[in-house]
């Protein structure tokens, strides 16, 4: 229960922080909180540095699909995996431009086509449950 509950504090108080801000916390709580805390060596092999990583060079990705892994993405997928592994579904919500559609295609590219089959509905404000059902129908 007690890990349980670092997950959802992290993951809900920490994901509102900028990164200083989350190593502060982090810090804090190890310090004043009785908490069995996992401990990453920042020399980590389970962690990828952004000055580390390099796009393979045998091809050029289209403009729509390219992601540069940043805190908020690599989490996100994190979820993604964790959540789908469990054979839950996952929703995705949030501001435009926030690499939602990216990030589940991305996913989606390493399943086997054999048993997930991925179908990529973007709705906005705008969409009206009339043009919701015209997509629906069209699709099939």
């Amino acid at each position: 229960m007690e890990r349980l509950y670092v997950f959802a504090l992290m993951w809900s108080v920490g994901a509102l922080l900028e990164l200083d801000d989350r190593r502060k916390m982090e810090s804090w709580m190890r310090s004043n909180v009785q908490l069995d805390l996992p401990v990453i060596p920042p020399d980590s092999e389970d962690c990828i540095r952004m000055e580390e990583y390099v796009y393979p060079s045998d091809w050029t990705p289209e403009y729509g699909s390219i992601l540069v892994p940043n805190v908020d993405n690599v989490r996100t997928d994190f979820l993604i995996q964790t959540i789908a592994s469990q054979g839950k579904a996952v929703l995705l919500i949030g501001e435009q431009g926030t690499a939602k559609t990216v990030i589940i295609k991305a996913y989606m590219s390493r399943c086997n086509p054999e048993t997930h089959v991925a179908k990529i509905l973007n709705l906005s404000s705008a969409t009206t449950p009339l043009m919701f059902q015209r997509h629906k129908a069209a699709s099939h």
